[in-house]
């Protein structure tokens, strides 16, 4: 009765943490920290809050598939300082579309890359994967094949890997800088290659983009996709870039964000949302075109969020003195011996839940990248981030980690 090919979701992270712990208690004589699941916990920024009342009335109106011209202007003047010169390769008319949050889009894009004039089309993934670009690759009715994200490769998937019969077989590819869950970065040099290999052989690249914005402030900003076309005097043909507010700008129950493009991916996408999907909310492009004008509220967070590494090193220097601070994002990628068996332990003897690196990626070829590894979201604030690490810290004390 109902389409089989979705079944491989149930297999997804957050499921497999359940399996993993839900029959196992905590240790009653300490409160729970949840460290395993990247929602950011400061909060929204407060100059938000009487907008709701402000925009109250909106509600009562359908929202358009396209920007509304405050929330046009707002992003085309956040993308002309995140990444100068690329208001030029933009028609925001044609261009730009704005998305409940980016997972709905991108899975949504794969259905749009479904293309029957390739024989045995391929979707490429990279591995660790976030599950909507699995959906999306279903979507697309294509095998998918895994790339592994490797720290031998800085964690760039390796594209020498592909062969030009896999290029011409490809329907879609994945991509995510900064990377989830390392934070890792890719040069100008490595994003114009990929960006070249799309236009070459005519498939979609999607470059999810949602952690563009959280970096250490006291390194360079990371760079975007749309700083290679500009260095590449090129166009959007072939590209599409997936922006979010939640992680920016603390606000993932908002659901809000944009996708900009090649525009004939961008103008199916509008009409899928004319016809079956969703809209975002005049309210909602309102809030979001505050949220993108302005800049100190996402400084701030990014501050924060180097303390908390710098507690991190600190507090875990005794076991990992050598402990490497990833360049964008708010997760420590951390090694362990055995990341099941660790996470079960923090979990049953000190109620500390973190994602085992295991559940991140999928086995290729008999290997998962990510074994071996936990993804601990330093998401939360100071005192229960202390907590945490003094917590973990004692478990490697005691199984003799140092």
């Amino acid at each position: 009765m109902v389409n089989k090919d979705f079944d491989v979701l149930k297999n997804w992270m957050f499921g497999s943490l359940s399996s993993l712990l839900d029959k196992i208690p905590p240790n009653p004589n300490l409160n729970v920290l949840k460290m395993s699941i990247g929602e950011p916990q400061l909060g929204p920024p407060d100059f938000i809050r009487n907008k709701f009342d402000d925009l109250f009335y909106d509600w009562g109106r359908y929202p358009p598939s396209n920007p509304i011209p405050i929330l046009s202007d707002a992003i085309r003047s956040y993308l002309s300082k995140r990444f100068p010169g690329s208001e030029k390769i933009i028609n925001f008319e044609k261009n730009m579309v704005p998305v409940p949050g980016t997972r709905e889009a991108l899975h949504l894009v794969g259905l749009i890359s479904k293309n029957k004039s390739k024989k045995n089309p391929l979707a490429i993934l990279t591995n660790p994967f976030y599950h909507a670009w699995k959906a999306g690759a279903i979507q697309s009715d294509s095998k998918i094949l895994w790339l592994n994200a490797k720290q031998e490769n800085d964690y760039n998937p390796n594209l020498e890997t592909l062969t030009p019969e896999i290029l011409k077989s490809t329907t879609i590819m994945y991509l995510c800088f900064p990377s989830n869950p390392h934070g890792a970065l890719a040069d100008i040099e490595y994003l114009i290659k990929v960006a070249k290999l799309a236009k070459k052989y005519d498939f979609i690249l999607a470059v999810d983009e949602c952690y563009i914005d959280i970096y250490r402030t006291y390194l360079p900003k990371p760079i975007g996709f749309l700083d290679a076309l500009v260095k590449m005097q090129s166009n959007l043909n072939n590209i599409i870039i997936f922006n979010s507010l939640s992680k920016r700008s603390n606000v993932p129950g908002l659901r809000a964000g944009f996708i900009l493009g090649d525009e004939n991916i961008i103008s199916v996408y509008k009409l899928l949302v004319s016809n079956g999907a969703s809209p975002v909310p005049i309210p909602i492009q309102n809030i979001a075109a505050s949220l993108y004008e302005d800049e100190k509220h996402n400084f701030e967070t990014c501050l924060h969020y180097d303390k908390n590494f710098k507690m991190a090193q600190e507090i875990l220097k005794e076991t990992y003195p050598n402990l490497e601070i990833p360049k964008a994002g708010f997760y420590l990628w951390l090694p362990v011996k055995d990341d099941l068996k660790v996470a079960v332990d923090l979990w049953k003897n000190f109620s500390v839940r973190v994602m085992p690196g295991t559940f991140m990626a999928e086995n290729v070829l008999g290997e998962n990248p990510c074994k071996g590894f936990l993804r601990i979201a330093l998401v939360h604030k100071k005192s229960t981030v202390i907590e945490a690490l003094q917590r973990m810290s004692d478990y490697f004390k005691k199984n003799n980690y140092a």
